[in-house]
């Protein structure tokens, strides 16, 4: 099986179409006072020199796009291809008074596990010196399709980056397999063949007004 590219895409706003509309509350900061600053990125699944960072020109968006990330177990297959991730620090400059939040992931992939094979994808993010909040799904099989959906956390599980000065969000991707049977495989990709699938992660932004 070929794989091809995988995007990796985080919204700046969640009024993008691709992503969950942000409910309505506090106006959104001025486009032109946010900018990503700097990315880097270390893992399994995003080795050196595998990931293009392509931001856009209004700063709304930027895309990571990766060589491989894949996760796959089964006879013959090294124990260490089980578990794959993807270590981002993101520096988003914002203006003060303002704070914001992850709260939606949109997914794209695809999944092909035998019965007794089951597959966790998650994502976690937090700023330095505040909790972790975690998107996870996981898929049981038999179980084979390009997959399309969205995980939106509960807002008493939200994390909000610190208010009077921008800070650095952490984000952890991971993609693992775990297997009750020796002798069945499985494969768990953001790299898909079908470019229809437009296989890839949308991160939705809340932002509010500082209150203190």
């Amino acid at each position: 099986m070929k794989y091809s590219v995988s995007a990796l895409v985080l919204g700046l706003f969640a009024c993008l179409s691709a992503a969950a509309p942000a409910p309505q509350g506090d106006p959104l900061p001025d486009p032109s006072q946010v900018s990503i600053e700097g990315i880097t990125y270390a893992g399994s699944g995003c080795k050196a020199g595998s990931v293009a960072i392509s931001p856009s020109g209004d700063y709304q968006t930027f895309t990571l796009s990766f060589d491989s990330y894949v996760a796959s177990i089964g006879p013959g297959v090294p124990f260490v291809e089980k578990r794959k991730n993807c270590n981002l620090n993101v520096n988003i400059h914002y203006p003060q008074g303002y704070q914001y939040t992850l709260y939606t992931i949109d997914y794209t992939g695809f999944a092909d596990l035998h019965a007794g094979v089951s597959a966790n994808q998650q994502s976690e993010y937090w700023f330095p010196g505040e909790p972790h909040a975690t998107f996870r799904t996981n898929f049981n099989g038999p179980y084979t399709k390009t997959y399309s959906f969205t995980d939106t956390l509960a807002s008493e599980s939200l994390v909000w980056s610190p208010c009077g000065a921008s800070t650095t969000l952490n984000i952890n991707t991971q993609l693992l397999l775990t297997s009750s049977d020796p002798q069945a495989s499985g494969i768990i990709t953001t790299d898909v063949v079908d470019i229809q699938a437009k296989p890839k992660h949308i991160y939705g932004i809340k932002w509010k007004k500082c209150t203190k």
